[in-house]
């Protein structure tokens, strides 16, 4: 039944099922639709349309677009954007403010998918976090288990808490993973492994040689995704490789943040980026990268080299000089 149900919201809120000039008010009353799959009723009460929230000084007001209520209590509050429109940080810290606002530790942003953030006591950090980023794809296991979570009939809080563990529970690994990675990776653990090094020989050399031997070799670190820290015991400094390339054949592109590991982070977040091509000619033209596709194994160089005017011998042709890509506008 919930993976029907997903179907069906999938079928009504797919970008590929309307066409592309589809207002926003005509795709806020599919997401009512939607909202009436998992069982939400307005003539119940259920569902608040645009109620008008006021804050700070008599002027001061927000609208969310829809807030779900159960048992008269506001459970969660739901933004929507056009599914052409990307998804950007200035829409989710619009969806936290009403998250603060109402005081509710569930909100859903709608748009080119469907994604879940949680504020609570669980957490502790300024913002929001990202439990689940949902794309809207048939038979998906996210979306039976938003259904799960989310419809009426299954609401329960229990539930939800022992989901938004599990999802903090992840996420807490991936950040611990990505610290220890950069422990390893760190300067100060570079003298340390020497010493390690000495050490383990030093019952069969003496130091002196050992010392020397290590000032001729060059140890290559690699992480799980080929990203490559290089570094030798000898006098030079130590560096964590930055992606940038200058090379003649390759388009110069420079990330920020400029590790690909912190940006496609981030990207996996925000869905999109902002890229600012430079040409010989003096000129700029600035993009938007709609990144909603990109997936945690997906190469963020790879990928933006793949699109056709960054192609080797398409930007050479066209007089590109450089690439700048940023998460942040």
């Amino acid at each position: 039944m919930d993976n029907e149900k997903w179907n069906e919201i999938c079928f009504l809120l797919s970008d590929k099922n309307f066409p592309s000039d589809l207002s926003e008010t005509e795709f806020k009353k599919k997401v009512i639709q939607a909202l009436r799959i998992l069982d939400w009723k307005e003539y119940k009460g259920e569902i608040e349309k645009e109620q008008s929230l006021q804050f700070g000084s008599v002027k001061d007001k927000l609208r969310p677009d829809f807030i779900i209520k159960s048992n008269d209590k506001r459970i969660i509050v739901i933004e929507v954007k056009l599914p052409n429109v990307p998804i950007n940080s200035n829409y989710q810290r619009q969806l936290f403010s009403y998250m603060r606002q109402v005081k509710l530790e569930y909100g859903i942003l709608i748009g080119q998918g469907i994604q879940v953030f949680y504020d609570g006591d669980l957490i502790n950090q300024d913002d929001p976090v990202l439990l689940e980023s949902i794309r809207f794809t048939e038979d998906s296991e996210k979306g039976r288990k938003f259904v799960e979570l989310f419809s009426k009939e299954s609401y329960n809080v229990d539930i939800l808490k022992s989901f938004t563990l599990t999802a903090l529970k992840k996420i807490n690994r991936k950040v611990e993973h990505k610290n220890l990675t950069k422990k390893i990776l760190s300067e100060e653990y570079q003298g340390k492994l020497a010493e390690l090094i000495k050490q383990d020989f030093l019952n069969l050399y003496d130091r002196e040689l050992i010392e020397s031997v290590l000032k001729d070799l060059k140890i290559e670190i690699k992480n799980n995704k080929s990203e490559t820290i290089q570094s030798d015991f000898s006098n030079k400094p130590y560096y964590e490789t930055r992606i940038k390339d200058f090379s003649k054949s390759i388009l110069p592109i420079e990330l920020n943040p400029p590790l690909e590991s912190d940006f496609r982070r981030r990207l996996l977040i925000t869905k999109t980026a902002y890229i600012k091509v430079f040409y010989k000619n003096g000129t700029t033209k600035n993009k938007v990268w709609n990144a909603y596709r990109f997936q945690e194994s997906s190469g963020v160089l790879g990928n933006l080299r793949s699109r056709p005017e960054f192609r080797n011998g398409k930007w050479q042709e066209l007089g590109i000089e450089k690439v700048y890509v940023s998460i942040d506008q």
